[in-house]
């Protein structure tokens, strides 16, 4: 039984922190429209967050069920950071790799002809 509420309390985690990142995304793409603290990520991740608590703690009891929700928090916060840090230098190593600038005509530079 405690097992599975921990499996539980772990899928819920990521299920939160997909929703947090979701949130964030939204409201930085998508101005004005998405960052309310009403939105439905926002609403999913809080939610989703305090089930798993609830989980830990009916598993462990309240001390060591709410350190086991810290650390699982704190693992799954860490993955998306690591995915997002690794996303982005992708995304960078692609612009650099790109096809180079045409070189600058003559006639629009000072060097004489």
């Amino acid at each position: 039984m405690e097992i599975g509420l921990i499996i539980a309390a772990l899928a819920f985690c990521g299920v939160s922190v997909y929703c947090f990142c979701k949130a964030n995304f939204c409201a930085c793409t998508r101005d004005g429209e998405c960052d309310n603290p009403v939105n439905h990520y926002w609403l999913g991740a809080i939610v989703c967050a305090l089930v798993a608590l609830v989980c830990c703690c009916s598993a462990l009891h309240s001390e060591n069920g709410t350190l086991l929700w810290l650390l699982l928090m704190v693992s799954c916060f860490s993955g998306a950071l690591l995915s997002a840090k690794q996303s982005t230098k992708k995304h960078c190593n692609k612009a650099i790799t790109k096809k180079p600038l045409k070189p600058t005509d003559a006639l629009l530079t000072n060097e004489p002809n």
